[in-house]
């Protein structure tokens, strides 16, 4: 029974004190994380009613394009860009 106390308590604390990643990661000269967490923001038609969804999309697709031609770190930037206009701050959209 102790074994086990002692077992759990270590896991416990690799818990507490392994670093977590939740979202994405940026900055990491690939822009494949980026445009993947876009997908799963606006999967359904998810932030369909944000006010700058169509911009959104748009800088999306020039991020892909950039991508394509090579320029990874423009399609980091402007998939930042795409995410930023359909992400909620303190409950609410951006508008400009």
């Amino acid at each position: 029974m102790r074994l086990i106390a002692v077992l759990l308590s270590v896991v416990l604390m690799t818990m507490l004190t392994v670093p977590s990643r939740a979202g994405h990661s940026t900055g990491n000269g690939t822009c494949t994380d980026d445009a993947v967490h876009y997908q799963g923001m606006t999967v359904n038609g998810k932030r369909s009613d944000a006010p700058l969804y169509a911009e959104s999309q748009a800088m999306r697709d020039s991020a892909i394009e950039q991508k394509v031609q090579g320029n990874v770190a423009e399609c980091e930037t402007l998939m930042e860009e795409a995410l930023r206009m359909i992400r909620k701050t303190g409950g609410e959209y951006p508008t400009e």
